[in-house]
């Protein structure tokens, strides 16, 4: 069964055009918004339809993050280990500088503790996986095209791939 959460304007139906009357400027001033259809299973499950002021294929500049390469260790018995992911330095911000603890072939698990934010122009997307994030101290604004999300200590975040979005600290010397 469908089910729908109406947030801001939407034109009557779905995938017509779409004239804003509002005082807000939209992309060459042509007065529409962008329909903007999100998926990750296509539509046959949930998806939601967004409308944008400005063309959401308009990218200034893509980079690809580098990915450390994971090493498999010899299979031996199974035993309990401490990770001690306190001890790991600050390094980079909450996207350059994660560290892959454990990873298998379904998921990685890594630890960050930035040492910097970054660029308020940075957004991060997640093409190939889900994310959940658990966040130990500290808190701050997840900001996405759903809106702003705010979150504090001993929150999960959780972003489905490819979902633009950027976490915003209040104080990233805090954030763990």
């Amino acid at each position: 069964m469908a089910y729908y959460q109406k947030l801001g304007e939407i034109p009557r139906k779905h995938h017509i055009w779409f004239h804003r009357n509002g005082a807000t400027p939209t992309y060459k001033n042509e007065g529409i918004a962008y329909e903007h259809v999100f998926t990750t299973q296509g539509f046959d499950e949930a998806y939601s339809i967004m409308y944008h002021l400005r063309p959401p294929t308009r990218v200034r500049n893509v980079k690809l993050l580098k990915c450390e390469e994971l090493k498999k260790v010899a299979d031996s018995p199974l035993r309990h280990h401490h990770l001690k992911t306190a001890d790991i330095p600050r390094r980079g911000d909450l996207y350059t500088g994660r560290v892959p603890m454990l990873f298998n072939q379904d998921m990685t698990a890594y630890r960050a503790k930035p040492a910097k934010t970054y660029d308020k122009f940075e957004y991060y997307k997640n093409g190939g996986a889900d994310e959940i994030i658990f966040v130990f101290h500290g808190g701050g604004v997840v900001e996405s095209v759903f809106g702003s999300l705010p979150y504090r200590a001993e929150d999960y975040i959780v972003i489905p791939r490819g979902i633009t979005y950027r976490i915003v600290p209040n104080k990233v010397e805090e954030e763990d």
